[in-house]
């Protein structure tokens, strides 16, 4: 649904899909890694396309972009906090966290160390 941004905040804190000015959430299914046939549905809200992941809400935790961003982002930022505890991550780890779930992230952490 395409609503303006500053109504972004309550679709946000409920988790529902949206499409905004530059602005936009979406599900992502993250498989699980020991190859049942569960998946996990993580939320993600994007700021000027899905190469920069805002918040990530995976299970019970809201993950939060802490990297350095431009104004305009900055507020959106603002019109979307989900206003609850989040966990810092750089844009880095919010990519792979968005992409490939907490198994991608340990494989690559595991094998290469700290992303560039």
């Amino acid at each position: 649904m395409k609503i303006a941004n500053r109504d972004a905040r309550p679709l946000v804190k409920e988790q529902h899909p949206f499409e905004g000015s530059n602005l936009f959430a979406q599900f992502h299914t993250q498989n699980h890694p020991n190859g049942d046939n569960g998946s996990d549905m993580w939320y993600v809200v994007y700021s000027y396309g899905d190469h920069w992941p805002l918040f990530i809400h995976a299970g019970d935790t809201w993950f939060e972009n802490g990297s350095k961003h431009s104004r305009t982002t900055a507020k959106h930022r603002t019109q979307v906090h989900p206003h609850c505890p989040t966990v810092l991550l750089s844009v880095q780890w919010m990519r792979r966290l968005a992409s490939g779930g907490y198994a991608a992230i340990a494989k690559e952490r595991v094998l290469q160390g700290e992303p560039a």
